[in-house]
Formats: C-alpha cells, sequence, structure tokens
C-alpha cells in the first residue's frame, strides 16, 4: 500500500512539473474533466466545517450547497453586500466555489 501510494505521488510529482515546463498552471476551482484538482473532502464536509465559524460573521443569514456553473458550490446567505463580508469569507475552499449570496434577513414565518 505505501508503495502503491508513493508511485502516485512521484506520478503526480512528476505531471505538475511537465505542466510547468509547459506553460501549464493551475487555473482555478475543481473540475476534473479538465485534469485540475480535485478535493479531497466532499462539499458537505467541508460546508459542516466552515459553517459554525462563518455563522459567526455579522450580516451570515445561512450557508448552503447550490451551483454555479452547473457546479457544486458553497454559498453564503447574507444580509449584508459581499463585498463587506469578501475579506473574511474565501472565494474558494478546498477546491469548492464560495459564492456570497446577498438574501436580506431571515425571518422564521409565522403559523397559523
Amino acid at each position: 500500500m505505501v508503495r502503491w501510494i508513493s508511485i502516485v505521488l512521484l506520478n503526480i510529482g512528476a505531471m505538475s512539473a511537465a505542466g510547468n515546463l509547459a506553460g501549464c498552471s493551475y487555473t482555478g476551482p475543481s473540475d476534473p474533466e479538465k485534469g485540475r484538482y480535485m478535493p479531497e473532502r466532499t462539499i458537505e464536509q467541508v460546508q459542516e466545517e466552515n459553517t459554525n465559524e462563518w455563522m459567526a460573521i455579522p450580516g451570515v443569514e445561512g450557508i448552503g450547497i447550490g451551483l454555479f456553473e452547473d457546479k457544486p458550490c458553497i454559498k453564503v446567505f447574507s444580509s449584508r453586500k459581499a463585498e463587506e463580508l469578501r475579506g473574511k469569507i474565501p472565494s474558494t475552499v478546498e477546491g469548492y466555489l464560495v459564492i456570497i449570496e446577498e438574501t436580506g434577513t431571515f425571518r422564521a414565518l409565522e403559523q397559523q
């Protein structure tokens, strides 16, 4: 098992070096179809790990998983403008895009 992991890591290193020599570079979040970075953890795991920290930021109303250009992303719902939160919330986490969406304040509906 250790030998297999070593071989895989050596191959990844060789491909990375070859790509750099050819002028290629990493261009953004995960896109497995184009051979780019593939996240090690699921988007649900990444969202769960960051939810408490982000919910503690004033103006953050909720966190969810959505789609951006047909790819999964983490959505941060905010009662403030995205620019106000961008310094506190990264644009990507572990290869997943993080979208800040201004929604206004969340309120529970009254039950009838």
